[in-house]
């Protein structure tokens, strides 16, 4: 729409509220109230029809249709949509009359009776109606579609308006939510919050977001990760705990990556990784049948099964062999360059040797893995706060689940002994001194809590956008995020 004519259309909808304020009629009242939905109205409308009793409902104006003397209006609200007939001779004049100031996308309150138009079309035949919302920028008369993603970004309330399936995609999120809630406190977890502000940043390789408290005088950290305040409470005796809420990272944006995202992560006393992926194959499989009636699922175009086994790789062996080198004897990065520059790859800003192997990894063989997978026993540098395997020190018990080569989550077996735990973050700091800014810190905060004592446990997380991905077939994590983070819009 033309900015010129938006204006002209802009200004006449102010003066149309202008006009509703002269009359004594608030444009935007305090107090609404309906006796029922839309969807209720269709639901009871032949015994509406037989009784006969006055209606009261709310919605938008979405149509207009104008005969004569008789005006047909279509009312949405989040239930349904529902005809309403206004007819001059069953309601005053003026109330006729003020349909003049009525426009599409306006919201209204109406009363009046079910009738049937003689198409034998379910209506509410009006018998008082009043503006309770003024739309004063109309509606688009036709959506962006995937020719401006942005646009529908940044207006989301304009695209779940006009587009149904958008508004199933979320409801379907919803859903998800609910559901992995429900199964997490049916397997006997408690659910807890823990800061989302936090003078360190720990539990992920990833930078964080950093922000300043002004009474306290000291620079905060957004957090990446719960997974250190949750295995603190393991100290004091809980034995199953998860969150599910917001992370933040600082980091690139695609597809597959916001800044702001929803996770879930978890740790549960007494097990390992072991146990978790019998607990991620059930858990996965049934939210796909208890959601969808299915285990299969289509994800742009790719048939995916969420069947129990899942197919199990070694990570350090499926490594290994794609690239030629034995990746836990082989420490030395200028042979990992050489692979870079052979498959023609660009070096990651940080070349330190896990960072090289899991970029190869992340570009060579994750894209690979299209049916759900569960890849673990990775090189222990990757993983500081996971558990060593008994039989080859070298492994971390690691492990993560991967469809359409996203990883769904990421879950291992905790470090529990304080001293190693130790030893581990010194040699984070060597390759934040090296120039990684994703490596951690030395947390004395984590390490005092594990010297009262910290049971076996692992921990195991869930992340939920990518989950929603595929199982609302979305192809970007903006389209299942609702208000997805945005260059601010200077046009």
């Amino acid at each position: 729409m033309a900015e010129e004519r938006l204006e002209e259309i802009r200004e006449a909808r102010l003066e149309a509220r202008r006009q509703l304020l002269e009359a004594g009629l608030p444009p935007y009242p305090a107090e609404v109230r309906r006796t029922h939905t839309l969807r209720e109205v269709h639901d009871a409308f032949a015994k509406l029809l037989k009784d006969n009793p006055s209606l009261m409902v709310l919605g938008r104006v979405t149509s207009m249709r104008k005969h004569g003397a008789v005006v047909f209006l279509d009312l949405t609200d989040a239930s349904g949509t529902l005809q309403l007939q206004v007819t001059r001779g069953e309601v005053e004049s003026e109330i006729f009359d003020r349909l003049e100031l009525l426009d599409t996308g306006d919201w209204i309150q109406a009363v009046g009776k079910a009738v049937k138009t003689q198409r034998g079309v379910k209506t509410l035949l009006v018998q008082a109606w009043h503006i309770v919302s003024k739309a004063i920028r109309p509606l688009p008369s036709q959506w962006y579609g995937l020719r401006d993603h942005e646009k529908r970004y940044r207006e989301r309330e304009v695209d779940l308006l006009l587009n149904p399936e958008v508004r199933r995609t979320f409801e379907m999120r919803s859903n998800i939510i609910r559901w992995v809630r429900e199964f997490m406190h049916t397997e006997g977890y408690t659910e807890v919050e823990t800061p989302v502000l936090s003078h360190q940043a720990g539990g992920a390789a990833a930078r964080p977001f950093q922000t300043h408290h002004n009474a306290l005088n000291m620079p905060l950290y957004l957090r990446i990760a719960t997974e250190i305040h949750l295995k603190r409470l393991l100290v004091d005796g809980f034995e199953k705990v998860f969150e599910l809420g917001v992370r933040f990272r600082n980091e690139g944006m695609d597809r597959q990556h916001n800044p702001e995202f929803t996770m879930l992560e978890s740790q549960w006393a007494y097990a390992d990784y072991e146990d978790l992926m019998d607990f991620t194959e059930e858990a996965l499989y049934r939210l796909t049948t208890e959601l969808l009636g299915t285990s299969e699922v289509t994800w742009q175009g790719k048939a995916l099964s969420f069947q129990r086994p899942f197919t199990r790789v070694r990570y350090v062996d499926v490594v290994s062999k794609r690239i030629g080198v034995d990746i836990l004897k082989e420490k030395n990065t200028d042979v990992y360059v050489k692979i870079f520059e052979k498959e023609k790859l660009p070096l990651p800003e940080v070349t330190t040797y896990y960072q090289l192997v899991d970029e190869l990894y992340k570009e060579l063989i994750r894209p690979t893995l299209i049916q759900p997978t569960i890849v673990y026993d990775y090189p222990a540098e990757m993983v500081p706060l996971a558990k060593r395997s008994l039989t080859d020190p070298r492994i971390a018990e690691k492990f993560q689940t991967l469809a359409a080569g996203m990883e769904l989550n990421n879950c291992y077996t905790e470090l529990n002994d304080p001293v190693l735990q130790r030893e581990a973050f010194e040699e984070q700091m060597k390759a934040r001194a090296a120039g990684d800014s994703e490596a951690q810190e030395i947390d004395e905060e984590y390490l005092r809590a594990m010297e009262y004592g910290i049971p076996p446990n692992a921990g195991w997380s869930l992340g939920i956008d990518r989950v929603v991905m595929l199982l609302t077939d979305s192809p970007s994590i903006r389209d299942v995020i609702l208000f997805p983070l945005l260059k601010p819009d200077n046009d």
